[in-house]
């Protein structure tokens, strides 16, 4: 959105800026330069989205949100203020439990079916239908003539989430989603010292809209390293709404 759209005049006292793919102290330094150039505010605070949505999930109490779309992290907040995330290497490096893995892992796992190494699995019919194709072996021509995109892979976890009621492959592919997605969240209590104590885990992303099993998954890793851990499911949050709460929070402090 443009400054003229959201009808700003002048300039803003405290500007929160909420990016991805700041992964790195010189991601950070780059991007702190950048949004100061920019000159959108008096002054301007840069940082992680995974914080902005810590701060639209838990107000900025002690807590930890977990994200599986289209990829995924797990990030939190101790009583004593410090940050720890664990994840969102994106999806050549990491993204284990996103819709983009679970995706991945459907199609591999049609594959070896295909090859007689896993059972027959609903999985198959799932990918021909989507791409279009006759048989599962035609998919190879599409992922490394044509390529598929990222969003394209994550696009099938829906319906592999759905299949894990009735199809045994695609249900392990989402517990081992939930499990992946339970690590993060137990890394990042471990880093935070808080895996003795009480807090609220969030789970937001749209693999959780009805991922019965997901959730279970992530719910027994949980319960394993933090057995005082409070689970509930947020699907949607704003970040824009955890971004206006670090913004007033440093706003309180000046004043």
């Amino acid at each position: 959105m443009a400054r003229s759209d959201a009808r700003v005049t002048g300039k803003l006292d405290i500007g929160v800026v909420a990016l991805a793919g700041i992964d790195s102290k010189q991601d950070m330094t780059t991007a702190s330069q950048f949004v100061k150039s920019a000159k959108i505010a008096k002054t301007s605070i840069v940082i992680h989205d995974s914080v902005a949505a810590i701060y639209a999930t838990t107000k900025g109490r002690p807590g930890i949100v977990v994200n599986s779309g289209t990829g995924s992290f797990a990030a939190g907040i101790n009583s004593k203020g410090a940050y720890a995330r664990a994840g969102g290497w994106g999806y050549i490096a990491g993204d284990e439990g996103s819709a983009y893995d679970i995706g991945l892992n459907a199609i591999k796992m049609a594959f070896r079916s295909f090859d007689g190494r896993e059972d027959n699995t609903e999985l198959s019919k799932i990918l021909k239908r989507r791409f279009r194709i006759e048989e599962v072996d035609d998919l190879v021509s599409r992922i490394y003539h044509n390529g598929l995109t990222v969003e394209q892979i994550a696009a099938v976890a829906p319906e592999v989430i759905s299949s894990a009621q009735r199809d045994m492959i695609s249900r392990r592919i989402i517990n081992d989603a939930g499990t992946e997605l339970g690590q993060l969240v137990c890394a990042v209590a471990d880093r935070l010292s808080m895996t003795r104590r009480r807090f609220p885990v969030v789970a937001v992303g749209g693999s959780f809209r009805s991922g019965t099993y997901l959730i279970r998954a992530l719910k027994a890793e949980v319960r394993r390293c933090c057995p005082k851990a409070h689970i509930t499911i947020q699907v949607d949050i704003e970040p824009a709404q955890g971004s206006l709460s670090i913004a007033l929070e440093a706003f309180r402090k000046r004043h």
